[in-house]
């Protein structure tokens, strides 16, 4: 009986509040409590939830520290060195373009008019100085083989009266000693001898002359019946304008030869900059196709007015070029020495790295372990001892770094990331 009571007591209204409104409220009650029950009863999974995103590593995570045995230090010819501040060139690059040193290069013509009838070189082809280029049919030469003919029939005849003048003097000397002539009559005799040997040296002269134009026609001595135009210098030809058949003058340009052991970089220098090269310095020049070698070069000219679109001056440096390995038209790359920066934190090109799109240096923590150091860079300049570069952030001096072989810490550093 009390515990109908006790039930019959709970399941009675409270008053002032409806059933209906009893009811929605136990079954709210009920619903959060399952919640709460299914949330608190359930840890492994809230522990698993909270704990993925704290183990999850990115693939392109490495670790920082590498540590390299005594015997791996040897074998990839590790250098260690402290970080040092210094000056650093100050250096202005500009591009240029390859051309030909105009004082090293003819242009070919020929000394007559006429038609052109073997071509002998080509462009590419080396030649040396005196060889055969064109040959050519020309009426001047015909005229002057004829002249030479007449001067030398002329140094024959002069020959023969001078010998007959020579004699009459040698016969008048004897008459003389006899007193059989007068001396009026020896003087006249020596006369004679003295005219016949100006017309002599005068036919030899006119010989000569003719000689030497034959020999400027190409052909002399070996008598040719065509005009001979040969190379005045030896080097490359770069240009060839006429073909058999073409009809030339003394002013058609035949062929452009070139010797191409030296060479002109031309570059234009903004203003600012120009004040500050002086003739004689040397640069350092590149080209795309040897990327890995450096021209030195001299300057030799700074031009005197400025472009007026361009507000550059012209810059031009000779360059040896023994190997012939630059060629005109290239384009260069010129490096001018301005100056010296202030003091700052520096360090070997070869020194750094980029990894996953950053610029790193391993520095030495301890003997054999070594940490990746992000790094900001600054100006680099070519120095007698290589590239070096300049630390803006991230290394601080007197730190010590791997300069030779970071490569290889570079590549252990990638192994272990990859392994994880």
């Amino acid at each position: 009986m009390p515990d109908m009571k006790r039930a019959y007591l709970a399941l009675r209204p409270v008053r002032g509040v409806s059933p209906r409104w009893l009811l929605f409220l136990i079954i709210a009650v009920s619903l959060a409590l399952g919640l709460a029950a299914r949330y608190l009863f359930r840890p492994s999974e809230r522990e698993a939830a909270s704990a993925t995103p704290a183990s999850h590593t990115s693939p392109d995570a490495a670790p920082s520290i590498i540590v390299l045995s005594a015997e791996a230090m040897a074998r990839g010819d590790i250098r260690i060195i402290a970080v040092a501040r210094r000056s650093l060139p100050q250096e202005l690059r500009v591009t240029g373009r390859v051309q030909v040193n105009e004082d090293r290069a003819v242009r070919v013509g020929s000394p007559v008019e006429g038609r052109v009838t073997r071509v002998l070189a080509t462009v590419g082809d080396r030649v040396r100085a005196g060889q055969p280029l064109v040959a050519l049919h020309s009426h001047e030469l015909v005229a002057a083989r004829s002249d030479y003919e007449k001067a030398k029939a002329a140094v024959a005849r002069a020959e023969k009266a001078r010998a007959y003048a020579a004699a009459e003097l040698e016969r008048a000397n004897r008459l003389l000693e006899a007193k059989a002539i007068s001396r009026r009559e020896h003087l006249r005799a020596a006369a004679d001898l003295a005219a016949a040997e100006a017309e002599l040296e005068q036919a030899r002269a006119e010989l000569r002359r003719a000689e030497e134009f034959l020999h400027h026609l190409g052909a002399w001595p070996e008598m040719s019946d065509e005009v001979i135009i040969r190379a005045p210098i030896a080097g490359v030809v770069l240009e060839r304008r006429v073909t058999v058949g073409t009809v030339v003058t003394p002013s058609t340009d035949l062929m452009t030869i070139a010797d191409l052991s030296t060479l002109w970089v031309i570059a234009q220098v903004p203003e600012p900059q120009a004040a500050r090269i002086r003739p004689g310095q040397l640069v350092s020049i590149t080209v795309a196709a040897f990327a890995d070698q450096h021209f030195t070069g001299r300057v030799t000219y700074i031009g005197e007015s400025l472009d007026p679109q361009t507000r550059t001056v012209q810059v031009r440096c000779l360059v040896q070029n023994r190997h012939e390995r630059l060629r005109p038209e290239m384009y260069a790359t010129i490096t001018i020495t301005l100056g010296e920066t202030s003091p700052r934190v520096v360090i070997p090109r070869e020194a750094v790295q980029e990894i996953g799109g950053e610029f790193v240096v391993f520095v030495e923590r301890a003997p054999g372990r070594f940490e990746k150091r992000s790094v900001q860079l600054g100006l680099s300049a070519l120095t007698p001892e290589g590239e070096w570069v300049e630390v803006t952030a991230g290394l601080r001096e007197g730190e010590r770094i791997v300069a030779r072989g970071s490569f290889l810490l570079k590549s252990e550093l990638l192994k272990g990331a990859i392994q994880e």
